[in-house]
């Protein structure tokens, strides 16, 4: 099924929001983006999905914004040729770095008199006490644990 490109430009953010929010509610449509235009405050919606979605979440946003004053045009490009659609929906933002594990609390306040872990290359299961000899793997509940009944003690 071929995509089908909308834009809706309407005057300052919140509108944008509320308007994405009612068009995602009214159609079967992906968000591509709220990209802020020159001048007034003005910010462009864009959407994505297959023709008739497109269609009918543009003019139900169109809808929205005239009833709130705050339209200023829209536009449905039913199947785009193949260059248009990929420029519109790439975005210029930066890559998202990746996330950093959380430090468990018992690792923050490390005693340096105590042995150091061994650092070999054996497989720790347990995300909680990273004892590989705890049974426990990574998502089930806390009571499998080997040390789940030591929390707190010194």
């Amino acid at each position: 099924m071929k995509q089908s490109l909308g834009l809706l430009e309407v005057s300052g953010l919140a509108l944008a929001i509320s308007c994405a929010d009612v068009m995602a509610k009214a159609a079967s449509i992906t968000l591509v983006g709220l990209e802020k235009t020159n001048g007034s405050g003005w910010t462009v919606i864009k959407i994505i999905g297959d023709v008739a979605s497109v269609q009918a979440a543009i003019s139900t946003g169109v809808s929205f914004a005239e009833h709130r004053d705050g339209l200023v045009a829209h536009k449905v490009i039913s199947r785009p040729g193949d260059g248009i659609l990929s420029h519109s929906v790439i975005e210029k933002s930066e890559p998202t770095p990746e996330p950093t594990p959380a430090v468990a609390h018992e690792e923050m306040f490390v005693d340096p008199a105590a042995p150091e872990a061994p650092q070999d290359a054996e497989l720790i299961s347990c995300n909680l006490c990273l004892d590989p000899a705890c049974p426990r793997q990574k998502g089930e509940p806390r009571s499998l644990c080997l040390h789940s009944g030591k929390r707190g003690e010194a």
